[in-house]
């Protein structure tokens, strides 16, 4: 098999860490097949070239970034139109330029539909070759403020377009997947969840601790409601008089260290700040449970990351996360109700023992290892192929 894929988002030079998951799971696959990925992004503003092409390779996979330029006249909406010509026609002279050098691949994997399965879709007309369509993105859950509902008209049909015409859409979530099915009116629908690398997220028994300890990681924005988390952590301490700790590691620290200071968690709350991603699983296997309070998710790569530790997790049901929860590994509640998460972290803490770190690790293993996902994806190939 010959697989291109073509990403809407993927790291760059400008933005390093831009659909950072979409780079695992290019790993996780060309470890079985050989891969190609294309990501066309704009050049700075201070480029002084008009494009640049870098390409770089990893056993068997390469990852070819296209570069343009693109001056902005200083009218909103002339340019918005503007620019969409400019990335068809830019995109389309990258991809052609690669068939010669390379051929035709025989399928396209596009990620992330708008703006990659614009492209995708004009290469089925012209040259017949199909494609299928991956979705991260949380907007088709009501709950997110730029959901699918608000979005503009352009935007709302352009996707059902580019995705009633791939042979398969897949999405990192049933709960997501199901509202695309509806939302865009297609069939051909699969769930692939989002991979932990368990060479690297992975059980570690605990060493010996004085405080119980929870963890979160995320971006700290106001989409994880890490607010709620502090205020339900104030009630275990203050009022369920638990002696314990929380580390919140992400880069918005300074959203959250003033309510801290107000409540007085200074000696019970540490801040870690932004960490790379190989680094998170330090502070994962050092503690005994995460929490997350996301207001909309679809499926978090952390929350897999953290069960392929043994984590128990306390999270709010939104979007995708129920698939990963279950008795066994965690406790659901809803989103906003900070009295109810901190019944679920109280409930965690009294009845720790009944959770089996190990056997929590083992089970998401089987369920999210790079592997497992790369193969759920090569399957999928295999019926277009």
């Amino acid at each position: 098999m010959k697989i291109l894929w073509l990403t809407s988002w993927y790291p760059n030079k400008y933005e390093p860490v831009n659909g950072d998951f979409i780079q695992r799971h290019a790993k996780a696959v060309a470890a079985f097949i050989p891969l190609d990925v294309l990501h066309i992004v704009q050049l700075g503003k201070d480029a002084n070239v008009k494009e640049e092409l870098t390409i770089q390779q990893n056993a068997q996979l390469r990852e070819f970034i296209y570069y343009f330029s693109f001056k902005k006249w200083g009218f909103n909406i002339i340019d918005k139109i503007r620019y969409n010509f400019c990335y068809k026609r830019k995109s389309i002279t990258a991809i052609e330029n690669y068939f010669l050098e390379n051929g035709k691949p025989d399928l396209i994997h596009v990620h992330v539909p708008m703006k990659a399965g614009w492209i995708a879709l004009q290469l089925k007309k012209k040259y017949k070759i199909p494609y299928i369509v991956s979705e991260q993105a949380s907007y088709y859950d009501d709950a997110a403020p730029d959901n699918f509902n608000n979005r503009s008209l352009f935007f709302k049909l352009n996707t059902k377009i580019v995705c009633r015409n791939a042979v398969a859409v897949t999405n990192v979530s049933s709960v997501i997947a199901r509202n695309m099915e509806n939302l865009l009116g297609i069939k051909n629908i699969h769930t692939v969840h989002n991979i932990a690398d368990t060479k690297i997220f992975f059980y570690k028994p605990l060493h010996q601790q004085k405080n119980f300890t929870w963890v979160h990681v995320s971006t700290l924005s106001e989409q994880k409601n890490v607010t709620g988390i502090i205020n339900a952590f104030h009630l275990l301490i203050h009022e369920q008089k638990h002696n314990c700790k929380l580390i919140l590691v992400g880069h918005h620290v300074h959203l959250h260290k003033p309510l801290v200071e107000e409540l007085q968690l200074q000696n019970f709350i540490t801040f870690v700040g932004e960490v790379p991603h190989n680094k998170v699983v330090e502070y994962l296997q050092q503690a005994n449970a995460f929490v997350l309070f996301s207001r909309h998710e679809n499926f978090p790569c952390v929350l897999v990351e953290a069960l392929c530790c043994g984590l128990p997790i306390v999270a709010s049901e939104v979007g995708g996360v129920a698939d990963a929860i279950e008795k066994n590994n965690g406790i659901l509640v809803a989103s906003e109700n900070i009295q109810a998460l901190t019944n679920a972290m109280n409930t965690i803490m009294q009845q720790y023992s009944l959770y089996k770190r190990e056997e929590i690790a083992a089970q998401a293993k089987l369920k999210y290892d790079n592997d497992v996902i790369a193969k759920q994806f090569i399957n999928i190939y295999k019926q277009f192929v």
